[in-house]
């Protein structure tokens, strides 16, 4: 394992014990989830790695990300904007998110995946131009709003900004991870070792949530 891996499992399992931290703040919120979902992450990061480092086992390692670590980021975030959204005219784009995503999801491991195809992972793409989609809307919705005045103290802002920095930046390199890898090896480690700053600075930005946002 590099140290690139190890400083990312640190900071989250920190990021959640940041957020268990100030329970007491968000319990009575549908944020009192977002710790809970940031453990599962941790554990199921270690589940991966384990499998990969310890019993060298790639296959199950895949398997660990593609049926349930991936999809459980997608769908956890896709519900945070549902109650985000929810009594608003927007409140549809969150399900629909979901629903795209999950039949992207289902074609991908049926069939897409097994074949030979541009993208690594079409349900990422997928996942991740609509996770773009709720972050502009929550973004427009916001500096129309007084709650741009109290940015500091809105969870949802630093969240935002996180997925934002992390989900839209790596996007090109986890869908054409396989191509870049093929076609040009230095550009490839040069943003595989980027796609880790912009991970670390996604949980940099959920640990701010919890230390300065106020659930609303």
């Amino acid at each position: 394992m590099s140290w690139f891996i190890i400083i990312l499992n640190i900071l989250e399992l920190a990021t959640a014990l940041t957020g268990f931290l100030f329970w007491k703040k968000i319990k009575d919120s549908h944020w009192k989830w977002f710790p809970i979902y940031l453990g599962i992450i941790f554990l199921t990061e270690m589940t991966g790695e384990y499998f990969l480092h310890v019993k060298a086992d790639l296959k199950t390692n895949i398997a660990v990300y593609s049926y349930f670590g991936i999809p459980v980021q997608f769908f956890f975030f896709y519900w945070l904007f549902h109650q985000q959204f929810k009594n608003t005219n927007k409140s549809k784009w969150p399900l629909i998110s979901a629903a795209v995503y999950f039949i992207s999801l289902v074609a991908d491991l049926l069939y897409i995946s097994k074949i030979q195809f541009y993208f690594e992972s079409f349900s990422y793409v997928i996942g991740c131009v609509f996770l773009l989609v709720l972050i502009l809307i929550y973004f427009n919705r916001f500096i129309k709003s007084d709650e741009i005045i109290r940015y500091k103290s809105s969870m949802k802002f630093w969240v935002c900004i996180g997925l934002l920095v992390f989900y839209v930046g790596a996007m090109p390199f986890f869908a054409f991870r396989k191509a870049l890898y093929v076609d040009n090896k230095d550009f490839f480690y040069i943003y595989w070792y980027a796609q880790f700053g912009l991970n670390y600075l996604m949980y940099l930005f959920f640990i701010i949530s919890f230390i300065w946002g106020k659930p609303k």
